[in-house]
């Protein structure tokens, strides 16, 4: 093999090198991505679902006052000052007057 040959030979076989570097390194900056993504995600759904059992929360007194109502049951001016103080709406204890 001449000089010549073996020179390139060489220059090939160190871009070749270069070349799977590089690859590795984006390969780890992708997975590295992909994992932020991830958590993100991982966030944006504990998110919802805190979101989701606050709105059933929120909703649940006015379930619990149509029941009543549906039921037929008394309820004491304590229980409809709850709710009011719950939820801020004074007409549901209102309604109950």
């Amino acid at each position: 093999m001449t000089p010549a040959r073996a020179g390139v030979s060489l220059f090939l076989l160190g871009l070749v090198c270069l070349v799977v570097v590089v690859l590795r390194v984006e390969r780890v900056q992708l997975e590295a991505r992909t994992q932020a993504h991830l958590g993100e995600l991982i966030e944006q759904r504990r998110r919802a679902w805190n979101m989701q059992i606050e709105m059933a929360r929120l909703r649940s007194p006015v379930q619990i006052c149509e029941r009543i109502e549906v039921m037929d049951i008394e309820v004491g001016a304590v229980f409809d000052e709850m709710i009011v103080s719950d939820t801020g709406h004074q007409q549901l204890a209102s309604n109950r007057r």
